[in-house]
């Protein structure tokens, strides 16, 4: 066994609102967990020391909304397909480790892409974060996510169910492939041209069904869900998480916090599509997103306020959010009324806890993966120093970028 030694750091640890200054860490360079940690005068016997050279270390990003397979050019003159979704998810991948992210769930991919690519990976090892795959996400006809993908514009992008049944059915399936995760389409959305954010497209029978199913398999499962009643039946239905959320409940706020249900934002993206999207998307996603935007920072606020658990999602590979600009959500989270601890905290222990993986993942704690980043700025002062251009990451103890 060798061992390093991470010296002369401001360590924020990530389940406490501080930092331990002075700080060092030991990594077993073999598992690439923490062996050691403390404070002060350093005396363990090791192979290697590193210097931090005073500067600022917290756990790497994990973001619990992601869309791998997206490519964010849009003027290819080319189908989607299996082979342009697998080199855009490797793409992004990488880049979004680049830029701190270093765990994600996915939440919906054509062709099964990220569940194909976990299954490999051992074999064939590519570079980006630790992955929780979901595969195709579940739809009605004509919902948010009905969008024929190949070459012969085939449905490859989502289970397309009519009942309690056919959600068994496509939940049964995902498990069979291998995925983790279950992304459910309970309501309309913004990207989507024939609906509403207030649509209701699942019914909560079959969202009730799809919960079970997939709890039963230890799977997590989340909801695609921005108008009021789509929320509700989603969080009475029992998901580990609401995603988006634009129109919550003071009902489900209470709800959400007695059962412990997540809420993961998504700021960011609405952010940019209002900031960036007016003639370049189409006029009636960027007119729904400018209508709904106020509202969607306002009932997120409330929730924040109200002590909801809290995930970092950022639904990356949405227009102009690529993967490797996850850090934008800490800044967006405290825009709408979160300190930046609570940010920092839905970026680590939140999602970690979300994804199930808070025994080795989300803060930098004797016995969990060294996957940290090293900045040169305190991000418990601004959360936007997590943005530094040139920040270290490690994965593993392992030095990437």
């Amino acid at each position: 066994m060798t061992k390093t030694a991470f010296l002369n750091c401001n360590l924020f640890v990530g389940n406490k609102d501080t930092l331990v200054s002075d700080a060092w860490f030991v990594v077993d360079d073999e598992t690439g967990k923490l062996t050691a940690q403390g404070s002060g005068k350093f005396d363990e016997k090791v192979d290697k020391t590193v210097d931090l050279d005073g500067q600022y270390v917290m756990s790497g990003l994990i973001n619990a909304h992601t869309h791998i397979g997206s490519d964010r050019v849009t003027n290819r003159n080319f189908p989607q397909t299996e082979t342009t979704v697998t080199y855009n998810a490797l793409h992004n991948l990488k880049e979004g480790l680049q830029g701190g992210v270093t765990y994600i769930r996915s939440c919906g991919v054509p062709f099964d892409v990220d569940i194909k690519l976990k299954r490999t990976r051992d074999q064939l090892p590519f570079e980006g974060p630790g992955l929780r795959p979901a595969g195709m996400p579940v739809s009605i006809l004509g919902g948010h996510a009905d969008l024929p993908v190949g070459e012969n514009n085939e449905q490859n992008a989502a289970h397309l169910v009519n009942s309690p049944d056919d959600m068994r059915k496509a939940i049964r399936e995902q498990f069979k492939k291998g995925a983790e995760n279950i992304k459910l389409m309970a309501t309309g959305g913004i990207m989507s041209q024939g609906d509403q954010v207030d649509d209701t497209e699942l019914s909560l029978e079959e969202m009730q069904m799809a919960v079970e199913e997939a709890h039963s398999k230890h799977m997590t499962i989340c909801a695609h869900a921005e108008g009021r009643l789509g929320i509700h039946y989603a969080v009475v239905a029992g998901v580990d998480s609401v995603e988006h959320g634009f129109y919550v409940s003071d009902e489900d706020i209470e709800l959400m916090k007695r059962q412990g249900t997540f809420l993961s934002p998504t700021l960011t993206a609405g952010n940019q599509i209002v900031v960036n999207g007016k003639g370049k998307l189409s006029d009636f996603s960027y007119q729904k997103m400018c209508d709904n935007v106020e509202a969607f920072y306002e009932h997120v606020g409330k929730a924040i306020k109200a002590g909801v658990k809290l995930a970092l999602g950022t639904d990356a590979g949405t227009f102009n959010n690529p993967l490797k600009d996850t850090y934008k959500e800490l800044v967006e989270l405290v825009r709408a009324g979160a300190t930046n601890y609570q940010a920092l905290h839905a970026a680590g222990l939140g999602s970690a806890e979300l994804l199930k993986i808070d025994d080795e993942y989300g803060s930098l704690e004797v016995g969990k993966y060294a996957d940290f980043l090293v900045l040169k700025n305190n991000p418990l002062d601004d959360v936007a120093a997590v943005g530094q251009e040139d920040k270290q990451v490690y994965q593993h103890g392992e030095r990437k970028f």
